[in-house]
């Protein structure tokens, strides 16, 4: 079915022209895009070139907001009205990005289906074909279920379209899972297990096998598919090929990308030629640190500051600091001086007038704690800066209740700062030390698109949905385990009567924040509209979030572009 519009014809056309390369650390990774798969090496081409499109969703800025916030774990402060305010309407150009590059790069899947289906290839033999066409058939699929997941029913082409036709028609949500699953079934039955070292990257067997397991839980039409999610994550875990690093420390280490624990990532480069825009994702969590003291300025280790999304007081307060590792080793909650020497006067509460203080580099100069301090405790750090969450506001006057020298008797000592839109703790996973200088955009970070503690929590909500919460705690405290600060890993289990989906909810919320799942997590837990409009959960969304937000609104141009305008319909809840 030829199902996409002038727009993006266009955009595929424009695609379609383009030859580069993706990545300089593989073999396989030398790209050229094109319609012409008639040897083994324009073939080969065509697949690696679909590794490339990967890309253009993982992770740009669109993504963020589509998968993890607003929700129960982020707020949108610095970047879209629409999101900020939560007014999102057929206008919003992040939606109209995640919808034509989704489209763009199925068309690029179909092409390739096509070709290995029906083309005459000289020098590929048998084998090789079926690798490249379940490789094909994963990829397509996974579009497919972003695509799904957000928009329900969704235009569902499966062969390539080379021709302008504006005649657009919506596939039933449950065709389109169908469809899904049974791509997914000829990966899992036709890919390798595993490849060389110079093919790191592309999927396996068991990348098949973690994707139908998230699929079939999502669906869950019957037991059936329970049971099979559940056979499927325990195959991966017990395939040997995997195993949990350490540490969270040592996972998002960034001179660590390719470990055990990674399943299905998206790889980047740190040669400028090669990498396109890169991975930009090290701005969209980072918060504007380098605004708020007079000595600590915008380093390459603290990242570049967009201040796209700030965790929710819901998330911070996941974390025990004091038995689970994970608040220390995925956030920045403290910031040293950056600059060699920097003199300023403070007032000091101490001998209640103002004094010198010369900052030295490497000094501790601010702390955004995870839980607000009392004025003693922040008085014991002077003058390092101490951040009191943003709600205290309310109880806390600066001008006066904060010692000043026309304050001195103040509660609260001149080191009292509050958190804002634009400066908070934030998450580390997608910082990239490795950019050459500090305002450098084009990350070349991997992105860890399925790894292994996922798959362990996916395995215990299918145990607990099968009415087995033992075995769902013996999953969730394997990935627990791993989180404790040492000496603790027995604080850090839960017991059988602990276990529900909103435990497993938030888990996955401590575990894996950040990491594009969380939108997906709420809808497929039927969780979604409770803790969206949970005011102590998600501040910016509760009371605005209906039901018809479930899904996303069809671009504007979308609609307007086809030529079947009755038939093919916006979303329920969303003008045109």
């Amino acid at each position: 079915m030829k199902i996409l519009n002038k727009t993006l014809i266009g955009l595929l056309s424009l695609f379609c022209l383009v030859s580069c390369d993706f990545l300089e650390e593989t073999a396989y990774n030398k790209v050229t895009v094109g319609n012409f798969y008639t040897t083994k090496e324009g073939i080969t081409n065509g697949v690696n070139g679909l590794y490339s499109t990967l890309r253009n969703m993982y992770i740009q800025e669109y993504l963020i907001y589509m998968c993890e916030g607003p929700s129960d774990l982020w707020i949108a402060y610095n970047g879209s009205e629409q999101w900020r305010n939560w007014t999102i309407d057929a206008t919003n150009n992040d939606v109209r990005s995640f919808w034509y590059n989704s489209y763009k790069s199925i068309n690029q899947c179909n092409t390739v289906i096509y070709s290995l289906g029906n083309d005459e290839i000289e020098g590929l033999d048998e084998s090789l074909r079926i690798q490249y066409l379940a490789e094909a058939l994963f990829i397509r699929a996974h579009y497919f279920y972003h695509l799904v997941q957000q928009f329900g029913d969704v235009p569902m082409s499966l062969k390539p379209t080379n021709s302008v036709e504006t005649a657009v028609y919506k596939t039933k949500a449950d065709e389109v899972w169908t469809q899904i699953i049974s791509d997914l079934e000829y990966a899992m039955q036709n890919l390798p297990e595993s490849y060389s070292v110079s093919e790191y990257g592309r999927v396996t067997k068991y990348a098949a096998m973690h994707h139908l397991s998230r699929v079939l839980l999502t669906v869950k039409r019957d037991n059936r598919d329970i049971e099979n999610a559940l056979e499927y994550a325990e195959t991966v875990i017990n395939s040997g090929q995997y195993s949990l690093v350490q540490s969270h420390a040592e996972l998002w280490d960034i001179n660590n990308k390719h470990n055990s624990e990674v399943i299905f990532p998206v790889l980047y480069t740190q040669n400028a030629e090669l990498n396109g825009n890169g991975n930009t994702a090290h701005m969209f969590f980072c918060s504007a640190y380098s605004e708020e003291h007079p000595a600590v300025l915008r380093v390459i280790e603290y990242g570049r500051p967009w201040s796209r999304e700030r965790s929710t007081d819901f998330a911070i307060n996941l974390f025990d600091e004091t038995i689970d590792k994970r608040w220390d080793d995925c956030f920045i909650s403290r910031w040293n001086v950056t600059e060699e020497s920097v003199t300023e006067k403070i007032f000091s509460p101490y001998s209640k007038q103002m004094e010198e203080k010369v900052w030295k580099k490497g000094e501790l100069a601010m702390i955004d704690p995870r839980e607000p301090w009392t004025p003693e405790q922040i008085k014991d750090v002077w003058p390092v800066l101490v951040f009191l969450p943003e709600y205290m506001r309310e109880q806390i006057d600066p001008a006066i209740d904060v010692q000043s020298e026309t304050n001195p008797n103040a509660k609260w000592p001149s080191n009292t700062r509050f958190t804002s839109y634009k400066m908070y703790a934030y998450l580390v996973k997608h910082l990239d030390p490795l950019r050459p200088e500090v305002n450098w955009t084009a990350g070349s970070r991997d992105v860890f698109v399925f790894r292994l503690a996922d798959t362990y929590l996916l395995a215990a909500e299918a145990a607990f949905l099968l009415g087995n919460s033992q075995k769902a705690v013996e999953y969730i405290n394997v990935v627990r385990h791993r989180a404790a600060v040492p000496g603790h890993e027995t604080d850090m289990e839960i017991k059988s009567s602990d276990v529900s989906i909103d435990f497993i909810l938030d888990e996955r919320g401590r575990e894996l924040m950040g990491e594009m799942h969380r939108w997906y997590d709420l809808k497929r837990t039927g969780k979604l509209m409770e803790r969206m409009n949970d005011s102590n959960m998600s501040s910016s969304t509760a009371g605005k979030f209906e039901e018809f937000h479930i899904l996303r609104p069809i671009p504007r141009d979308q609609l307007t572009n086809v030529s079947n305008p009755e038939e093919f319909t916006q979303n329920p809840g969303y003008g045109n």
